[in-house]
């Protein structure tokens, strides 16, 4: 519990667990809205979600280049009144069209503070202690999940979807108070004279293509993201018409997953380093496939809640080992650019694969297309975890305090190559 008691940690976790709480409010209500209210076609739950993705998939990746310059809590706490000011917008919006146009700009303010917040831990915390730190750091935002849901029923019930955007509002609001008050040690670095925005960008880019634990770890996530862009168009036309189940049950599948991240992520911050492995990786993305096989392939409320529930863990079992190998994979310099450019890569599947499951979807079934895209995740899991033994493990620097040798590349250093 070290991790903990590291000045501004606890306030940082209370922040994202705020924030990402009224992200899911807003996101719940938009996504019910659409498939509930308005009852849109998995054509329209495409067009959608492609619409909110573009500015994430084309813009994100030259986020990280504000974020290696300026410093991370510096982007962060932009990113969190920019959000403000947004979810204010749509408090005033009074259509469907409306709401889509106006929410155009959160993917891209959601990438911007995911980016920065990926880029503190290794700031703040000892790098013995980064994997504790991100379990503890994605089960805070995973509890949004868990309570996002219920509140998002609660509030809409209450006060309709301009409620929703309204808490969403408050709670970027507390996200950028938080991120104020924390000190974050090396926030800025030395800028080499007469390099430009475009040429640090190609560097960051540059530095994913050539070094193999990162092409790889990136590799893996947008293969996942693409199975996740495929379940954000089957998710609620399963409930509504497989299940025959309305948007309650939606919220109570929402948070049974998030139950599943929650959980896991804790046991992951208990057991520190034993599972950054890619090996686990690759081991997490078979079971992905598998459990989100399991969740859309059965008419069963019973067995759809276990599926996504088991879903929920080996996602978890992804994720935190994925961030911290990014993170020890790239130097300092470089993690705004490297977690820029993953969080890129989570809209740009949704860019690609959100109208292919629209398309697919007039030939083959919602059950159907859910177990196959879960089959495909588990062959491609089974060819990356085959490459993951070749890989490189990087180890932690036990006990060492920060500065780490890569923040002191991070300060001004060469860059490596």
């Amino acid at each position: 519990m070290r991790v903990l008691k590291v000045p501004g940690f606890a306030l940082l976790l209370f922040g994202q667990a705020v924030n990402t709480t009224g992200s899911w409010i807003s996101l719940i209500a938009i996504w019910g809205f659409a498939a509930f209210r308005y009852d849109v076609s998995p054509g329209g739950l495409a067009v959608l979600f492609v619409v909110l993705s573009v500015p994430g998939a084309l813009l994100g990746p030259a986020l990280g280049v504000p974020i290696d310059r300026y410093g991370p809590k510096a982007m962060l706490v932009t990113a969190n009144i920019l959000g403000m000011l947004d979810a204010l917008a749509l408090t005033q919006a009074n259509s469907y069209a409306q709401i889509i146009l106006l929410a155009l700009p959160l993917g891209l303010i959601d990438a911007l503070a995911r980016a920065s917040l990926d880029a503190i831990p290794p700031r703040l915390v000892p790098d013995d202690q980064l994997v504790r730190a991100n379990a503890f750091l994605g089960g805070a935002q995973d509890l949004a999940i868990v309570v996002g849901p219920a509140l998002a029923a609660l509030v809409n019930a209450h006060w309709g979807i301009s409620g929703a955007f309204a808490v969403d509002a408050a709670t970027w609001l507390v996200g950028a108070l938080v991120a104020l008050r924390m000190r974050v040690p090396h926030e800025r670095r030395t800028r080499d004279e007469g390099v430009t925005s475009w040429q640090e960008l190609r560097e960051g880019g540059r530095l994913a293509r050539v070094t193999p634990g990162l092409r790889w770890t990136l590799g893996v996530a947008a293969s996942l993201y693409a199975l996740w862009a495929v379940f954000g168009v089957l998710e609620p036309l399963y409930v509504r018409d497989v299940l025959h189940e309305g948007a309650s049950t939606f919220a109570l599948l929402q948070t049974v997953f998030g139950i599943g991240l929650v959980s896991t992520s804790l046991v992951l911050a208990a057991w520190g380093d034993r599972f950054v492995r890619p090996t686990v990786i690759g081991a997490a993305m078979v079971a992905s496939g598998l459990t989100a096989a399991l969740y859309l392939g059965t008419s069963s409320v019973t067995v759809a809640f276990v599926g996504v529930f088991l879903w929920g863990v080996d996602v978890a079992f992804f994720y935190v080992p994925a961030r911290t190998l990014l993170q020890r994979y790239a130097p300092a310099q470089f993690h705004g650019r490297v977690m820029a450019l993953n969080h890129s890569l989570e809209p740009a599947a949704g860019i690609v694969m959100t109208p292919l499951a629209a398309l697919a979807l007039l030939v083959v079934s919602v059950s159907v297309l859910g177990v196959a895209a879960g089959l495909v995740a588990t062959v491609g899991g089974c060819f990356m975890w085959r490459r993951a033994r070749r890989l490189p493990v990087p180890e932690p620097s036990v006990g060492g305090d920060m500065p780490s040798t890569r923040d002191a590349i991070g300060l001004g250093g060469a860059p490596p190559g």
